[in-house]
This record gives C-alpha cells, sequence and structure tokens, in this order.
C-alpha cells in the first residue's frame, strides 16, 4: 500500500509542475496578444521549458549537491541532541550517512522529467521561433 501512495506522489508531482509552468506560460502568451501565433507558441514553449528547467536543476542539487552537507550537519545535530537515548554509539560518518540516507530511492526527487521535458520544450521554442 505505501508503495502505491510514493507512486501516486511522483505522478501527482509531474502534473502539478506541468499545470503550474503551463498557467504561467499562458499567462505570459496573454500579456504579449499583438504578435502572431507561432510567437505565442514559442513563448508558451519557452516558458513551460525553463521552469521545468529551473526545476529539474534545483531538485538535482539537492539530490546530490550541497544540501547533503547540510543535511548531515542537521542529522549530527539531531545526534548529538539524543546521544543518550539513541542506539546508535556514535554518528555515522559523511560517506555511510551519504550511502544510507541520502542516495536512499525514497528520499530522491525525480529530475528525468523536469529537465528531459524542459529541454525538448526550448528546443520547440527555438524552432518556431526561427520559423518567425
Amino acid at each position: 500500500m505505501e508503495h502505491g501512495k510514493r507512486v501516486w506522489k511522483k505522478q501527482k508531482d509531474k502534473w502539478a509542475l506541468l499545470a503550474v509552468s503551463a498557467l504561467l506560460a499562458l499567462g505570459l502568451m496573454l500579456l504579449r496578444l499583438l504578435a502572431g501565433l507561432s510567437m505565442h507558441l514559442s513563448d508558451l514553449f519557452f516558458t513551460m521549458g525553463v521552469v521545468h528547467l529551473v526545476v529539474g536543476m534545483t531538485r538535482y542539487i539537492r539530490n546530490v549537491g550541497l544540501f547533503k552537507t547540510f543535511s548531515y550537519m542537521a542529522y549530527k545535530r539531531r545526534w548529538r541532541r539524543s546521544a543518550g537515548r539513541n542506539a546508535e554509539l556514535h554518528p555515522m560518518t559523511l560517506a555511510e550517512y551519504t550511502q544510507k540516507v541520502i542516495y536512499d530511492e525514497m528520499r530522491q526527487r525525480p529530475v528525468l522529467w523536469p529537465l528531459g521535458f524542459g529541454c525538448g520544450c526550448l528546443v520547440v521554442s527555438a524552432l518556431l521561433a526561427a520559423a518567425v
């Protein structure tokens, strides 16, 4: 049952991101009513692509980058507070923490969808803009 909830949450994230980027893109299109249809579509795909790329890059950095150090520092603080009550005799090293916690697939946010979709949208936007 728990696995089904995780799958649903991941799918819900994709659709929510797509909806937000589409609403931002439509808002930009409404602001620029004087341009032609291909320019509107180019703007739509560009806005959706940029939003997806920013989200994908942010997730990637959070998954494997600088934030693992901040997460490890928070873990050590929590360990120090509960040192007398916890079964762990010593805290994990940064390498152990990275293997057991950071690279745990349950904690990883999907990055392939936003990055792939964002790049595709930017390519379509460039092709539409070149056609004008």
